[in-house]
């Protein structure tokens, strides 16, 4: 199980990497007035390709693993909410996440049917950065308050 958890750490920086292409090709096609093309089709495929990896790995881990849905099971719901460290990942960090990946999709498929290129780009701009907001805040970084074993994988 460490080994999926290991993976699903590791892809974060793919999605990262591909909603900060995908969104500054928005940005820069916006701000320019360009055509929306075949690149920037690609880099919103790309990033809702990543994400939606990463949300099947997280689905895998999350009725899987010990912090999940198996947590509520044993402990109850009750004790789940009083901990900070079992909530965050048997309800806010899944709970966002899906949000996340439910306004990317609702951005890429916006932008596609968007009458003109700004619209597009436009489209495309806001939806994946509100997605990448919520990521951000959803992730459990090692700096966060009860974060700090978990590293930076």
């Amino acid at each position: 199980m460490q080994y999926l958890n290991d993976v699903h750490s590791i892809l974060r920086w793919l999605v990262l990497l591909f909603a900060i292409i995908a969104i500054a090709k928005a940005f820069t096609g916006m701000q320019g007035q360009q055509p929306y093309g075949k690149s920037d089709r690609m880099a919103g495929m790309l990033f809702t390709s990543v994400v939606d990896v990463q949300l099947l790995l997280g689905l895998l881990l999350y009725f899987t693993s010990g912090l999940g849905i198996k947590n509520i099971q044993a402990n109850g719901m009750g004790y789940v909410m009083k901990d900070g460290f079992a909530r965050f990942f048997a309800v806010e960090h899944i709970t966002m996440m899906l949000l996340a990946v439910i306004i990317i999709h609702i951005g890429s498929a916006k932008s596609k049917r968007a009458p003109n290129d700004h619209a597009k780009h436009k489209l495309s701009f806001w939806y994946y950065l509100i997605g990448l907001l919520i990521i951000l805040a959803s992730i459990p970084w090692p700096f966060r308050k009860g974060f700090e074993a978990m590293g930076w994988i």
